[in-house]
Order: structure tokens, then C-alpha cells, then sequence
């Protein structure tokens, strides 16, 4: 197969270049529902990446519906319908926008989420897998690692963010969730990085995010919805008051402050 080139780099960490490439190649009807991927040595060659950061992103892809591992077989691309859908939200969410527009677009996006991810933590806690719970707390101990190093690596702390929506997604054993939430894909990274630009939602999203995989371990349906939801909540307001904070000009400089990539924990 010759359609894969290496990947590019920019400011994301290798897995997340990994991911939206190949994300791109099927959005793109390069890569077609049905399609066998090559083997991971030679897919590493052609990428020119490591087969460990390879690994970690096609098990993101695996999550988000895009992919699947057929044991002895290989990893195949799946999906259909998925790839339209995601191009027309896409098509449908780049237009250039006001301020009051774009906050009832979060509002929009965050009624939507709450209706899904909350339905999502509740059937997690319900039908997880042991190994699935493992990967959520093994995913949970990276992201804490990075929200409470001395300089915080925003990106990174984004991508770990979207796995492990994704993973709890994908452990609800409902193939049509997952295919909504990867349609969403874009619009949810957007959101994350308004996010992440707020110093208290480093540590805020943390405990809120240990929270809801406490209670998706302790298979308790109610405690994992009821986090979800006030995760989610957490998560709009702050990003609403951001939007509005920045409508002034003194907003504006607090908030390219905030964005500086070495700013340490706590400034």
C-alpha cells in the first residue's frame, strides 16, 4: 500500500500526528471501510514513527470507531456513513463566528455531550471490562503525571483527555455511541484546548476526571453519570466565561498570559 507518507510534525505529541493522519486518510476515502492496514513493523516504516507511539494511536483509533483489531488478521479501517458525517460537521463548524455565536455553539456542543457522555458513564460503569477499567486508570495515572509536572504540556494533557472519553466510551459496548462521539471529534478537541488554556481546569479536570472512573470501577451507574454531568458542566462555564472574558481587551492579554507553553503549575 502506497497512500501513507511520514507524518509531519508540529505541536502535537507524536501519538496525536499519528491519529489525525490517519483519521484524515479515511475521512478522506483514501483509506476505505474494509481495508486491511499493513502489518505495524512496515506501517511504523512508512510513517517513520515508533511502533509503540503507532500502538498507542491505532488503540485511540480502535476507541474513537475508526479502526478495529481483528485477532490474527490484522487491524482493519471500519465505518461508512461515519466519514460523511464527520465532513459535514466539519464543513458546517469552520465558519468564522461572533463571540455570542460561538458561545451558543459551546452551549449546543455541551447539550449534546451531556446527553451522550453522561449516558456513556453510566453504561461504562454497567459493562466495563476489567482490562477497559485498567486502561481508564492507566490513562487517568499518565494524565495525572502531566497535570501536576512543574511545566504543564497542554497538548499532550488534551490528547490524554480525549482517550479517556474515548475509552469510556468504547467500554460501553455500543458501537453507535462511539461512531456519534468520533463524528464529534474535531469539535470536542476545540473545545478541550479553550479548556486547557484556564489554569484551574488543570487541576479541576483532574479530580473530576478521577472521580468518574472511581465510580465506573466501582460499577455504580448513578455516581458515574452523576460526574460526568458535573464534569461537563464544570467544563462549558468555564469555557463560556472565557469566551465572554475575552471580549474586552484586558481579557484578551490575560488570556494569551495563560497560554504561554512553560507557564508553571499554580501561576
Amino acid at each position: 500500500m502506497g497512500v501513507f507518507q511520514p507524518v509531519q510534525d508540529d505541536h502535537r505529541s507524536l501519538e496525536g500526528r499519528i491519529v489525525s493522519y490517519i483519521r484524515d486518510l479515511v475521512e478522506q476515502g483514501v483509506l476505505t471501510p474494509g481495508e486491511r492496514l499493513p502489518p505495524e513493523r512496515e506501517l511504523a516504516a512508512q510513517l517513520r514513527v515508533s511502533r509503540t507511539a503507532l500502538r498507542e494511536a491505532l488503540h485511540t483509533l480502535a476507541a474513537l470507531g475508526l479502526v478495529e483489531a481483528r485477532h490474527g488478521r490484522g487491524v482493519f479501517v471500519v465505518g461508512g456513513s461515519l466519514q460523511a458525517t464527520a465532513q459535514r460537521l466539519s464543513l458546517a463548524l469552520e465558519a468564522r463566528e461572533t463571540e455570542e455565536e460561538s458561545v451558543a455553539r459551546i452551549r449546543q456542543l455541551f447539550e449534546i455531550r451531556r446527553v451522550l457522555e453522561g449516558a456513556a458513564a453510566e453504561w461504562a460503569a454497567q459493562r466495563a471490562q476489567p482490562e477497559q477499567i485498567a486502561e481508564m486508570q492507566a490513562v487517568l495515572a499518565r494524565d495525572r503525571a502531566l497535570r501536576t509536572a512543574e511545566e504543564i504540556d497542554r497538548a499532550l494533557i488534551s490528547e490524554l483527555d480525549g482517550q479517556l472519553h474515548a475509552l469510556i466510551a468504547a467500554s460501553t459496548a455500543n458501537r453507535l455511541l462511539v461512531l456519534l462521539m468520533a463524528s464529534l471529534l474535531d469539535e470536542l478537541a476545540t473545545a478541550r484546548s479553550r479548556s486547557l488554556v484556564l489554569p484551574e481546569r488543570i487541576r479541576r479536570s483532574l479530580e473530576q476526571h478521577a472521580a468518574i472512573v472511581e465510580a465506573i470501577a466501582a460499577h455504580d451507574p448513578q455516581a458515574a453519570r452523576a460526574s460526568m454531568i458535573a464534569h461537563l458542566d464544570d467544563v462549558e462555564q468555564a469555557i463560556v466565561h472565557s469566551l465572554e472574558t475575552q471580549s474586552s481587551p484586558q481579557g484578551r492579554q490575560v488570556v494569551q498570559d495563560q497560554t504561554q507553553p512553560a507557564q508553571r503549575q499554580g501561576e
